[in-house]
């Protein structure tokens, strides 16, 4: 029987797979070492054994991974990612004077412009290891965009990429860039310390 999280317990349990996660570094981490940092945590007393007081042993795992290790990646993306994205977008595409025009948080896309209004820039996030679907994202977002429709009007596409605490070898860097300079766009990647 399925019982509910009393909230202090949910906390407590949410703030010390945090610390694990932190301590581990789990984000740079590989998939098989993650899964078994994700049955260390199962048999902790301290989050596996309190979750089983609510659910079953298979729904703890999944709640660890769906509820808790998901927000902690998406609280580090949001935690390290840029603050000034006007920067970033002047700086890759030489442009000047780039401003915010609105944030699309379902697709996790934001558009920009210049003030002259001959440049449209499409933000994209996500993360390195899935940059096909933040490109993916942006290429809707432009699709569904009037701006499009508006003669003599650039668009490009920046995609900003959380590389989740690892380094990104040049050469794959690289060929990013190359493949997205064909559709005018560009790649900007956060949180490889």
């Amino acid at each position: 029987m399925k019982k509910q999280i009393p909230t202090e317990i949910a906390k407590e349990i949410k703030q010390t797979v945090f610390s694990e996660a932190d301590r581990e570094n789990y984000l740079a981490r590989s998939r098989p070492e993650n899964g078994a940092f994700l049955d260390r945590l199962v048999a902790m007393p301290s989050v596996g054994g309190k979750l089983q007081n609510y659910m079953s042993k298979a729904g703890v795992r999944t709640y660890i991974k769906d509820a808790i290790l998901n927000a902690y990646s998406k609280e580090m993306a949001l935690r390290k990612r840029p603050k000034n994205i006007s920067t970033i977008i002047e700086k890759t595409f030489n442009l000047r004077a780039v401003k915010h025009v609105e944030s699309q948080s379902a697709s996790q896309t934001e558009i920009y412009m210049t003030a002259s209004k001959d440049h449209f820039i499409i933000v994209a996030d996500g993360t390195y290891l899935k940059w096909e679907t933040a490109l993916r994202k942006a290429l809707y977002c432009v699709a569904g965009s009037p701006f499009t429709a508006i003669k003599g009007v650039e668009i490009k596409i920046l995609l900003l990429l959380f590389a989740r605490g690892s380094k990104i070898p040049k050469s794959d860097l690289t060929a990013l860039e190359r493949a997205l300079s064909f559709c005018d766009g560009a790649v900007s990647v956060y949180g490889d310390e």
